[in-house]
């Protein structure tokens, strides 16, 4: 049986892509999914205002957020035709150039799989229960996801 998943990684976890893929598709046969699409988010060098980033933090409430993360993917592989869903989101202080999220999906077809990933960043930002703090040159504040 497949299980959508929903996870939360201190930076220092060992957690990347290809660990995602395989979580993904385990327990898939190759001949149920016709694509996987992936999203990985990376924190820039740059604020939206130009400044250049020396680091940001994210905090999370992880009660709360395990609950509403593991949620989100059971309610995005319900979509027509997408078969799994693994979000991965890190928190902790990171470096710019650093991977901080990961959204896999299988489906039938691209079509549902990039409409379903789309969404999934979409919640992701609004819904999760995580906070950036932006640290540059010219101060540290709090930023959207």
């Amino acid at each position: 049986m497949i299980v959508p998943t929903g996870l939360l990684a201190k930076r220092e976890d060992d957690v990347d892509l290809p660990k995602i893929i395989g979580i993904l598709k385990g327990g898939l046969a190759s001949t149920d999914y016709g694509t996987i699409v992936t999203f990985t988010g990376v924190v820039r060098g740059m604020t939206a205002g130009g400044s250049p980033v020396d680091h940001l933090d994210y905090e999370v409430y992880e009660e709360v957020a395990r609950e509403s993360i593991q949620g989100m993917a059971e309610s995005l592989a319900a979509a027509e035709g997408v078969k799994n869903v693994v979000i991965c989101h890190k928190h902790g202080a990171f470096v710019p150039g650093e991977e901080v999220l990961y959204v896999a999906i299988a489906a039938d077809h691209s079509g549902a799989a990039l409409e379903t990933l789309r969404l999934a960043v979409s919640r992701i930002k609004h819904e999760l229960p995580i906070w950036k703090k932006e640290h540059s040159s010219d101060g540290s504040h709090w930023a959207s996801l």
